[in-house]
């Protein structure tokens, strides 16, 4: 009775307020709409702003009254639905009941209808079903979208009281007397359509909403005939796949009967008779098992379809119960129990698999069929075949046999061709069932990732509360329970002979434990000597590092057999099972990290890690397996027992004992172990490297540290999956620096090995000295050449490309919990969405995303440059500095599109930016001119190469050799070892002298100036001399031999040669110096040294004092 009164006044108080807000209102009419637009059209110029303005204003009015028909249309539907939606859910009700009676009449059909019949009603009433499911899925959504709906509608109406207000008063205002044509006019009636308009939706959403709870009765009562209905179809659908396949079975007995009393026949005849017969017998033999998966394959996927539409009903009720609860225990609860009972994600790709592989078959049984069918067409041309070799009296004798076996095996298979296809539509039906529930279990999964993460599992600071955790240990420790599990071992010991093996595999691992120890010293005591030193050895020592390491592993493996299969207290053995059998791993994997730290161990022996980091990394990881492993034990047999409450207290203890180990572990890391990962990604570490290594590895502490809040916040699971998440990264890391030595320990001993042979040559070659040849075998460990910079850059982008597909391998499954960030929207822009112009949200999500993927794009263009380098120079023969500059290139390219990628992302596009780019390029124009002219020099100095890497330059007065092409400015390094920036401008628009630009063959001038009197001729074949047995000195172009000037204190004497490098000039021309004066000086050669002649006037007599000094 409330309920009506409150919908009466309701009623009344909507109408009342329609009444207020109404008033006549003369809306213009289309032919008066039209007659304007000719009017407009005819009597003003094309080229008249106001011409296009009123006929924009007349199609704005002409939309509008559409809608205002639209509106008006709706309420009137809706008033229908309100006065006659309750009678006809009444007697939509009155035939569901009536279609409760049997049919006598289908029964009776299916007694008579033939199979091609049957087959024909089968594919009819699946697609009937198909949309009957359809249909009720559209009318469950529109019942679940009801609530919504509703506030959406008084959303809707509360902001369309202002709007109709301010609508009226703006219509009032306009003059009611303006000519027509004009833009007064257009005005006015814009205004009052603008206004009818607004009064419509609301008469249209009023009676919506008045409607809506007739509607929803309707809805409903719509919703139970479509599942009896659907229940009907499903039970008719049963009913004629059976008596189908009651029909296939009979055939086929019929078929192989005949077939078999035609074999009887044939005994005794013409093998040829005998032949066929059989092979008509054979293909009879395959009808019942075709009949029989035939009707698996219909069995299967009416079952898999049943589950499809629980599953996406499930769905739907969980939402619903989301939107109502909000993310609190009790659905996060139901979620855990909801992906607990998912299928597993490979088992519906392999079955689906199976069934393509299955379709696949039955097409090529199908054609070989057909081919066999053409060849049947004419039965007697085939026997006349058959019979071709045949003498012609045994011919006339099995003819009349031979054409009636024919012609039966022409209607076997026809009746096999039959079969096949009707095989081959059941699995195309059961293919679509199985994608179909195979994307609802996928989006029922990506419904609860979206979520689960983000529920906490228990109240905040649950664990603190008294008795909880006395509760969780009497309930698990019950005697009874563990004395059954006790009481099945013996039985599982003798079913199950594998276990004693493992048993023996522990124990002879534990006996061999010293010998193998001694194995893994042995392989190291080589390395670092050519001869001896191989690779095998460090192999060798990581597999019998890892075979040490599998000793307890092995026991607890073991163990977990014993529990595998246990009928009695199922649960508590199967927490068993999980817990030895992941426990075993983890011990594994702590034990191999730590074995291969031990002393002479294969990280100290073959990696040349130093000692006493060694032993100390050692020890950490001693106490990390110590803390670790027990307390991951127990969790792991918490949260297989009590699922339910996600480990329960005591699981959270000791989920919080391994967080905190973790965190010691990564704070008690040494500073050596991260240089090395910094070098095994940087390759050149430089002081914001090493700043990023330390956020690194205070991030590593904070992680676990935010996860020991997290549980005491309540939110175990989340934090069991990240605790799960970070030891798997953990593993990576370890694997991945393991793989990184090795590369390592192969280009030491490559390069190595070069490096001996070659000492060794030239030993051979220069030197007699068997102690100098002895000193070419020495270890050559820490040589510095022994890195080849090439191959460790190539397995440094290796390292880091493979560390990025790892993580993201990893860290896949957090992806879809992300996905609820995309709720949070930050700004639109307009975008195209499936062909049509769309508002487009920006959220965190992809906000996050556009920031990993600028990342992620970072970090591999720091590398791949390095590797397209190597490849062009290795593999294509492309010349050093070419290939930097492709590189160069390759990176100013790739950056910008990046940059346009990342911005694209979050909605830029270039019809956004381009004014602001217009504006950018005035101020660049003005103050950025500088900077523009140097990057476009580098793009010249790139592209045209007048100076490359490695070229030695004279710009101005600075002179080097080029280092570094950058975007701005150029790296000059003298040869006093300092590094100048040049701009790159200086070397376009100024004199440039490149050294080196075609090659380096230079011309050097020696100036040697002899004494008054020696003997030019002599001299100057002597420098000649010199100068032609120096090595280094080319022959051609001939060195020149000049006497110069006669000089002030000297003969000067110039002598001009080449030398083919650069870098050879000081050193040759010291050396030339050397060995001119020494030769002078074997032919009393004078070099002439400054002198003096005083000349006294002795016109006069001459004063001379002489002066004593005390």
């Amino acid at each position: 009775m409330k309920q009506l009164i409150h919908r009466t006044a309701l009623l009344l108080l909507l109408l009342a307020g329609a009444a207020l807000a109404q008033e006549d209102i003369a809306l213009v009419t289309p032919a008066r709409l039209d007659a304007a637009v000719q009017q407009v059209s005819a009597g003003r110029a094309e080229d008249d702003p106001a011409r296009a303005d009123l006929l924009e204003q007349y199609g704005e009015i002409r939309a509008t009254l559409a809608d205002i028909q639209g509106f008006q249309d709706s309420q009137k539907n809706f008033a229908n639905a309100r006065a006659n939606a309750a009678e006809q859910a009444q007697n939509i009700e009155l035939g569901v009941a009536e279609r409760d009676l049997p049919s006598a009449i289908d029964n009776m059909h299916l007694a008579t209808a033939s199979l091609q019949e049957l087959e024909q009603a089968i594919q009819l009433v699946g697609a009937e079903l198909e949309a009957r499911r359809g249909s009720l899925a559209e009318t469950s959504n529109r019942i679940n979208e009801a609530p919504a709906r509703a506030l959406a509608i008084r959303d809707r109406l509360a902001k369309l009281g202002p709007v109709i207000a301010d609508l009226a008063s703006g219509a009032a205002m306009l003059p009611r007397d303006a000519a027509s044509g004009s833009e007064n006019e257009a005005s006015l009636w814009l205004a009052q359509a603008q206004l009818a308009s607004a009064r419509a939706e609301k008469a249209s959403l009023d009676e919506e909403l008045l409607s809506q709870p007739m509607r929803l009765e309707l809805l409903k009562a719509q919703q139970d005939q479509a599942s009896r209905d659907i229940t009907l179809l499903e039970r008719r659908l049963q009913a004629l796949q059976r008596r189908a396949g009651e029909l296939r079975q009979g055939a086929a007995a019929q078929a192989r009967a005949e077939a078999e009393m035609a074999v009887a026949d044939s005994f005794g005849k013409s093998p040829l008779l005998q032949q066929l017969a059989s092979s008509n017998a054979e293909l009879t033999a395959a009808f019942a098992e075709r009949s029989s998966v035939i009707e698996d394959a219909r069995q299967r996927d009416a079952e898999v379809s049943s589950r499809a539409e629980q599953l996406a009903s499930d769905l739907k009720a969980i939402e619903r119960k989301l939107d109502l609860l909000g993310l609190n225990l009790t659905v996060g609860k139901i979620l855990r129990e909801q992906q607990a009972q998912l299928p597993p994600k490979r088992a519906s790709k392999r079955e689906i698999a199976a069934v393509a592989e299955r379709i696949t078959q039955s097409s090529l049984s199908q054609l070989e069929l057909q081919e066999e069918r053409r060849s049947l067409v004419s039965p007697l041309d085939y026997v006349e075949g058959l019979l071709e070799d045949q003498p012609q009296p045994v011919a006339e004798e099995i003819r009349a046999g031979l054409l009636e076996l024919v012609r039966a095996r022409r209607d076997l298979i026809e009746q096999a061709l039959e079969l096949e296809n009707t095989y081959a539509g059941a699995l195309a039906n059961l293919d679509f069932s199985l994608r179909k529930y195979a994307r609802v279990v996928g989006d029922y999964r990506k419904f609860i990732s979206e979520r689960l993460l983000w529920i906490p599992s228990r109240s905040p600071l649950s664990l603190l509360r008294e008795g909880v955790l006395v509760s969780q240990l009497r309930d698990m420790f019950v005697p009874q329970r563990w004395q059954t599990v006790w009481h099945q071992m013996p039985g599982e010991i003798r079913a199950r002979p594998l276990l004693l093996f493992g048993l023996v595999l522990a124990v002879l691992l534990w006996l061999a434990n010293a010998r193998i120890r001694a194995a893994v010293v042995d392989c190291g005591r080589e390395v670092g000597y050519v001869r001896t030193d191989r690779f095998s050895k460090t192999l060798l020592a990581l597999g019998l590092t890892l075979l040490l390491a599998f000793t307890w592993p092995a026991f607890m493996f073991s163990l977990a057999m014993l529990f595998e299969l246990q009928q009695h207290e199922s649960e508590l053995a199967t927490a068993l099972y999980a817990t030895f059998l992941r426990g075993g791993g983890y011990l594994w994997a702590l034990e191999f990290m730590r074995l291969l730290l031990m002393p002479n161990g294969v990280v100290e022996a073959h990696f040349r890690w130093p000692t006493r980091r060694t032993e100390a990394l050692h020890h950490r990881m001693l106490r990390l397996e110590q803390s670790f492993f027990p307390a991951a034990v127990l969790t792991i047999f918490c949260l297989q027992l009590d699922a339910r409450d996600v480990g329960g207290p005591l699981g959270a203890l000791a989920l919080l004992v391994v967080l905190l180990s973790m965190a010691q572990f990564f704070r008690l890391l040494p500073a050596f172990l991260h240089d090395k990962v910094q070098t095994m990604l940087v390759y050149e570490p430089t002081a914001k490297s090493a700043s990023l290594g330390s956020a690194v590895r205070r991030l590593l502490v904070l992680l676990p540290l935010l996860g020991v809040l997290g549980v005491l916040l309540g939110y175990m699971y989340s934090v069991t999956e990240f605790a799960l998440l970070l030891i798997k990264t953990m593993v990576l890391a370890t694997l991945i620096l393991l793989a990184y030595e090795l590369g390592l320990r192969w280009l030491r001993m490559t390069r190595r090995r070069m490096v001996v042979k070659a000492r060794a040559e030239r030993v051979q070659a220069d030197l007699e000295d068997r102690d100098e040849r002895a000193e070419a075998e020495e270890r050559l460990e820490s040589d510095p050449e022994l890195l080849s910079d090439e191959g460790t850059r190539l397995l440094n982008v290796l390292t880091m490309l493979v560390s990025l597909v790892g993580l993201t391998v990893i860290w896949s499954g957090v992806f879809p919990a992300l996905g609820i960030l995309d709720s949070v929207e930050l700004w639109h822009y307009t975008g195209t969405v499936d062909g049509e112009q769309a508002l487009v949200p920006v959220t965190i999500g992809s906000l996050l995303a556009a920031a990993a993927v600028a990342v992620v794009g970072w970090l591999l263009l720091r590398r791949i440059p390095g590797l397209l380098e190597i490849l062009l120079r290795q593999k294509m023969g492309v010349r050093p500095a070419s290939a930097y500059a492709v590189t160069r290139v390759f990176q100013y390219a790739a950056t910008g599109g990046l940059v346009a990628l990342v911005i694209s992302s979050l909605g830029g596009s270039w019809s956004q930016i381009q004014w602001a780019i217009a504006a950018l390029s005035v101020g660049i124009g003005f103050g950025l001119q500088e900077i523009v002219a140097n990057f476009i020099s580098g793009l010249i100095i790139l592209f045209e190469q007048p100076v490359r890497v490695g070229d030695v330059v004279t710009v101005g007065n600075v002179s080097g050799r080029v280092t570094k092409i950058r975007i701005r400015a150029t790296t000059i390094r003298d040869f006093d070892n300092r590094e100048l920036l040049v701009p790159n401008k200086e070397f376009i628009t100024q004199q440039l002298l490149n050294w080196s630009l075609s090659d380096q063959v230079t011309r050097w001038v020696l100036e040697v100036g002899v004494a008054y009197g020696t003997d030019l001729e002599k001299a100057m074949g002597l420098i000649s001399d010199i100068i032609h047995r120096h090595p280094q000195a080319l022959s051609t172009p001939a060195p020149l031999i000049t006497f110069e000037e006669f000089g002030d204190n000297s003969l000067l004497i110039r002598a001009r040669f080449f030398v083919e490098q650069l870098d050879q000039r000081l050193q040759v021309a010291s050396e030339v110096r050397l060995e001119i004066n020494r030769r002078f000086n074997e032919e009393g050669i004078v070099v002439a040294f400054p002198q003096r002649d005083i000349h006294l006037d002795t016109n006069g007599p001459l004063e001379v004092r002489m002066v004593q000094q005390d």
